[in-house]
């Protein structure tokens, strides 16, 4: 064995003090590390399925060098078992195998194992950050809604926030708006109503009084019909909010708590501007005019001349209110009326009157196809050139109403929407991002202690002994990592290659007792150990040869059969991933 003039444990105290550092200057001379580094730089951001990093062989050799799971380098079965299968599940590969490197390895890259080894993004970011993928969406429970109404001087007297989507059980979506209309009697109270912004009846009639205080807060919410007290100015900081019924695609009841912000505070949630200087929202659609059975809808921009799937809907009408009122018609009996545009085609919509709180109360009603030009302008009604549309009618409750429509127009831009009502479904789920600049900094680590030079004299597994040994507090952990697990056996005065040919059972009740734990809670414990480790090989020397690996224990690619013939496995058997599913 040649004689150094630098001693084991100086390199190792030297390179410890900043091997990052060195293991940059080491990956910039080396060229295959620094190859396969330009790669993965070049390529990880772009793959989305752990089928696209196992075709990329550099991308896939950073990624397992990071981890120090080199040695699985050929295995693929197992790496797409590990990658595929949620590690939290008992049944998974990494769970099974109690081994803390495949379940680090897993867990990081959830986002593929908890949705079959796909995404619609990739894991790879640039920084700490997360990422977000589609997901089933959540039950919506609860709206809320962050808005500034019109103040008590104000001409503006009425409000209509853009709909938000709620989700049922199923997934089924439903798009909520509110509606406000100030009263003409006290101009500090308001009527509020939500309704199906798409006009297909799923949002229960219902209809809300709310009071608000001089200084713009929320004095007290109160069904406008029963007349029923939901909060009074006495509940002081309590929740006001309103109850919403949705029924559902197959009828079943679906209720959500619609917030509107805290009794007696201006702090957040729904308030009224107390100036007309101050800023207010704004409204999201128009309501029809008129009452009786003749009605007009003012022009109105529908969307934009570029846009698809677009909608629109007037914000609902009672045309008989004044009647209603005063022979206190319920809510729930009485008829509202919407204009409903939808997008058919690029430049074409439809057009028609609903009823958006029961679309079974229209039994007749015109339908027109009404194009637009290229600079969003009407320019015919059912294939005939005209930009004047005829009036609609349609017939509820045995009446029969007329709307005559202003030609509405498109948007050459981008048309702004305020969204102030806002919803507690979830439909992304939010996983860590996988940091592509530590990824590299670890695999230039690796590379860097796994260097001919730093494995001579052990100096390299000292140094990876240094960075992964603080979090392992079981015999468990330290053994599912082969470099550890060589160190301590060293230490402890154990040579690793005659008792790595030992059954794994044999090993476990050899070690058993003998580590202590504590010796790596702290840094300078942690070095100690580590010093000691070099001691013992000038003592006795170890073969030069890489350090067995977890593979190699059961018998993997760097050996024939190995320890896997002690468990009855042949490692010829039907690939690795099922080797492995026998031995666990």
């Amino acid at each position: 064995m040649a004689i150094s003039t630098v001693s084991p444990i100086t390199s190792y105290l030297v390179a410890q003090k900043d091997e990052t550092t060195a293991a940059q200057n080491y990956a910039k001379t080396d060229s295959v590390t620094a190859n396969e580094v330009a790669t993965f730089e070049k390529d990880a951001g772009s793959i989305t399925t752990v089928d696209g990093l196992l075709k990329n062989y550099s991308v896939l050799q950073v990624v397992l060098g990071a981890y120090g799971l080199s040695s699985l380098s050929g295995q693929t079965a197992i790496i797409k078992d590990l990658l595929t299968q949620d590690p939290s599940s008992s049944t998974s590969l990494a769970s099974k195998s109690s081994n803390a490197s495949w379940q680090a390895f897993a867990k990081a890259f959830a986002v593929w194992s908890e949705h079959d080894g796909v995404s619609t993004v990739s894991p790879f970011t640039t920084d700490d950050s997360k990422v977000s993928v589609a997901s089933t969406p959540t039950e919506t429970t609860q709206l809320t809604l962050t808005a500034t109404l019109p103040s008590s001087t104000s001409s503006q007297d009425s409000y209509t926030t853009a709909g938000v989507t709620t989700y049922d059980s199923s997934g089924n979506a439903t798009n909520v708006a509110l509606q406000w209309t100030r009263s003409s009697s006290d101009p500090l109270t308001w009527t509020v109503s939500a309704y199906d912004a798409d006009g297909d009846g799923a949002v229960a009639n219902n209809s809300y009084s709310v009071t608000f205080n001089t200084d713009g807060s929320i004095a007290s919410v109160s069904n406008a019909i029963s007349g029923e007290s939901i909060v009074t100015s006495s509940d002081d900081g309590s929740t006001a909010f309103i109850p919403v019924t949705l029924t559902d695609s197959d009828g079943t009841s679906q209720n959500i708590k619609l917030v509107l912000g805290t009794v007696n505070s201006t702090d957040s949630g729904t308030v009224m501007a107390t100036s007309d200087t101050q800023t207010t929202s704004t409204s999201q659609a128009d309501s029809l005019s008129g009452s009786g059975t003749s009605l007009t809808m003012s022009s109105v921009v529908l969307g934009t001349t570029k846009g698809t799937g677009q909608s629109y809907l007037s914000s609902p009408l009672d045309p008989d209110q004044a009647l209603d009122d005063s022979d206190s018609i319920p809510a729930s009996v009485r008829n509202y009326m919407s204009v409903k545009w939808t997008q058919t085609g690029t430049s074409t919509w439809s057009v028609s009157l609903v009823n958006p709180y029961d679309s079974t109360s229209v039994t007749s009603a015109s339908v027109y196809t009404v194009s637009f030009n290229s600079t969003g302008s009407v320019s015919q009604v059912n294939g005939m050139s005209t930009d004047k549309i005829p009036a609609l009618t349609a017939t509820m409750g045995g009446v029969t109403y007329s709307v005559n429509l202003d030609s509405p127009t498109l948007s050459m831009t981008t048309k702004a929407t305020e969204s102030t009502l806002t919803s507690n479904s979830s439909t992304t789920t939010s996983y860590d991002g996988v940091d592509m600049s530590t990824l590299v900094d670890d695999f230039e680590q690796t590379q860097y202690e796994q260097s001919k030079a730093n494995q001579k004299d052990g100096v390299g597994n000292a140094l990876y002994f240094t960075r992964k040994i603080s979090g392992v507090t079981s015999l468990t952990q330290l053994m599912s990592d082969a470099t550890l697990t060589k160190v301590v056996e060293t230490v402890l005065g154990y040579d690793p290659d005659q008792i790595g040919a030992l059954d794994y059972s044999q090993q476990v009740q050899i070690l058993t007792g003998k580590v202590d734990f504590s010796q790596f809670k702290t840094a300078d414990g942690i070095k100690k150990y580590a010093e000691q480790y070099l001691a013992m090989l000038q003592v006795n020397p170890q073969s030069s040869d890489d350090a067995l690996s977890t593979m190699d224990l059961f018998g993997g690619s760097n050996s024939s059969e190995g320890i896997a013939a002690l468990f009855d496995v042949s490692s010829s058997s039907s690939g690795s991933s099922s080797l492995y599913s026998a031995l666990f």
